[in-house]
């Protein structure tokens, strides 16, 4: 049986023996977690074709101890919904900057075993631009050993770059060292960029053209919000 035949079930619990931890951990346990599994990020393309993107969204309670997650899985380059799922559970782990993996992982991983294995994940937030280069997007990635990207409508970097104001214009992003950690991406013609920045299995340049090719009619790509608004009902 190949991997791309596995029920969904199956292939979590298999990539969960790549590297499992415990979720109930301290804040500073948290942090060696992130160091540890930072080391096996692949910023590179690896796979070999991708015809099913899935995006995750997440919406918090008021008070922030519930969580709503939502799975929406499309066809690529297409763009149909193949299949969706939200639950609604609770927040074990506090909300904390940096953190953010230990408040909903549990949750989208959860959620993941209970729908078709996508090919690709686009995630809300942060991927490797990340103080332990580990946000959700690169954490959930290597666990599951899927390609992922993260996309976020809030700027992550300040004094970014501005790119040309027209449908395809970017503008990548460096890091301290000079290497590549995300890009400032235009979905539209004349409105806010968005920023992108790789999870795992990725390169950035591969990252953007998929975002373009996600975001048709808004600015936002459409896995990605049609999964928010599923989250947010």
């Amino acid at each position: 049986m190949s991997r791309a035949e596995f029920l969904p079930e199956m292939w979590v619990s298999l990539m969960k023996k790549i590297y499992q931890h415990s979720w109930d951990v301290s804040i500073e346990e948290a942090k060696k977690i992130q160091e540890e599994l930072s080391r096996f990020v692949m910023t590179k393309d690896e796979f070999k074709k991708i015809e099913k993107v899935l995006g995750v969204g997440v919406t918090f309670s008021k008070d922030e101890d519930k969580v709503s997650v939502a799975c929406v899985n499309f066809s690529f380059p297409q763009l149909r919904i193949l299949d969706q799922i939200v639950e609604r559970g609770s927040c074990d782990f506090p909300y904390t900057p940096g953190l953010f993996a230990f408040s909903v992982g549990p949750a989208i991983l959860s959620l993941l075993n209970k729908i078709e294995k996508p090919d690709l994940i686009i995630f809300p937030g942060r991927g490797i631009d990340h103080p332990r280069k580990l946000g959700l997007a690169s954490h959930l990635g290597v666990l599951l050993d899927l390609p992922t990207i993260a996309c976020s409508k809030t700027p992550l970097w300040r004094d970014y770059p501005e790119p040309l104001p027209k449908k395809g214009g970017h503008v990548f992003v460096e890091g301290e060292k000079g290497e590549l950690i995300g890009a400032v991406v235009s979905t539209k013609d004349s409105v806010k960029p968005i920023f992108v920045t790789p999870g795992h299995k990725v390169s950035i340049q591969t990252a953007v053209k998929i975002i373009l090719q996600c975001s048709q009619r808004y600015r936002i790509p459409e896995p990605l919000r049609q999964a928010h608004i599923l989250a947010k009902k």
